[in-house]
């Protein structure tokens, strides 16, 4: 499932200090300062190269990145259309 494997990534590459049951699908990660302007880097090259999708600059907003369940239904938009 994408916003499994977005869970991991956040809790294993992205260094999140708290527990891996707090990531739910509508945590606030902008909010909560989970992404910051590197992480959304890496988060979007781990999403490219995983999901075989392309995300342009003008996505990189808040209403896509804001929760992981936000940034799954980016990707399945993506990988639809």
């Amino acid at each position: 499932m994408v916003e499994d494997a977005i869970r991991r990534f956040i809790a294993d590459e992205l260094s999140f200090e708290g527990s891996v049951a707090t990531l739910t699908p509508d945590y606030p990660l902008l909010e909560g300062q989970v992404l910051d302007s590197l992480g959304l880097f890496q988060l979007v090259g781990y999403l490219e190269s995983e999901f075989d999708v392309e995300i342009d600059d003008e996505e990189l907003v808040p209403a896509n990145f804001g929760t992981i369940e936000d940034i799954a239904r980016l990707v399945e938009a993506k990988r639809a259309g």
